[in-house]
């Protein structure tokens, strides 16, 4: 007698539905920041911040990034003393010979004819850095951009502000730097600007860090650690040393990745970027996982001291 063959009866493939990602769009993130309105009783509060916590750390946060470029720790930063100055160069002091080369063809073409010359544009640029630049005005289409050419500020027609001076802090020869500024909103984030704890999480330096990353940082030898260590550390175990590309919604997307995009699924935005602004109302995290639709963070967004310090030209951040 002849067995029958068992027949199997496979279930139907299952399909998985895409999950749509709650991280805003690289262009949404430049819109958000191109349409952030600080609020005008908040910007008392935000400059101070800026100017005691932030401008006056700047060699510090500097100094860190050069080491993550580097990839050492080196001795002068063991007692807290700032080993690189400010890099920043006037953008025509950069290309010489292009201000040469528009002078010469100035001249050639007004000789004889009675026409004034052309200012040398190097001269412009002489006494500029972005702390001596004269405070933006603001107007009816918001702030204004300051042009190089004629010394004053003008109207900001570009909303994407893709006319800004992108190659500023660029190494073209072996990726970009990380932004002295986001280490600082960093530092803002998660030591609410402490130089006694680990960049990681906050943790006190006296020890490893607890809670996570937990176990770090490991540099060779036991704790105590400094600031600059630490900050080595964690950055280059988020793997900022690898980034090529500093544009203003990467910079956002990995400012709000630090605490998570839960916010985005309540449908608001998230304060820790916004908070200060018109992009923020109301809505909190109180404790993990419990969420108060009528908590209002009383805590400044790192996105709005990004884009104060921008309206007084003290950073670009390339949009692109």
């Amino acid at each position: 007698m002849k067995k029958k063959k068992r027949i199997v009866k496979h279930g139907s493939p299952t399909i998985r539905k895409k999950v749509k990602s709650v991280a805003p769009t690289a262009m949404e993130y430049i819109l958000l920041f191109n349409t952030c309105e600080i609020k005008k009783e908040k910007l008392a509060e935000i400059d101070k911040v800026i100017d005691e916590k932030i401008v006056v750390n700047r060699s510090r946060y500097e100094g860190v990034s050069n080491l993550v470029k580097g990839g050492g720790i080196s001795p002068l930063l063991l007692n807290n003393q700032p080993l690189f100055q400010s890099s920043y160069t006037p953008f025509y002091n950069r290309f010489p010979a292009l201000a040469d080369t528009v002078r010469t063809a100035a001249d050639t073409t007004s000789a004889g004819s009675g026409a004034p010359e052309i200012t040398d544009f190097r001269s412009l640029n002489a006494p500029l850095t972005p702390f001596s630049l004269p405070k933006p005005s603001l107007g009816i289409n918001g702030i204004q951009k300051y042009d190089l050419l004629t010394g004053k500020y003008i109207a900001n027609n570009d909303p994407f502000g893709l006319n800004r001076d992108i190659f500023a802090g660029t190494n073209f020869f072996g990726g970009s730097a990380i932004p002295w500024y986001f280490i600082a909103c960093v530092h803002y984030m998660e030591c609410s600007f402490s130089f006694k704890r680990h960049l990681h999480n906050g943790d006190p330096l006296t020890g490893y860090t607890v809670h996570v990353p937990a176990n770090r940082p490991k540099v060779g030898h036991a704790p105590p650690f400094t600031f600059e260590e630490s900050a080595v550390d964690a950055l280059k175990l988020m793997k900022y040393d690898q980034v090529t590309n500093w544009s203003l919604s990467y910079i956002l997307l990995k400012l709000e990745g630090y605490n998570g995009f839960g916010y985005n699924r309540k449908g608001i935005h998230t304060p820790y970027l916004w908070s200060y602004s018109n992009h923020y109302t109301k809505g909190k995290y109180v404790k993990d996982g419990v969420y108060d639709a009528n908590a209002v963070s009383t805590q400044l967004g790192a996105a709005v001291i990004l884009k104060r310090m921008e309206q007084r030209a003290l950073i670009s951040i390339p949009r692109n």
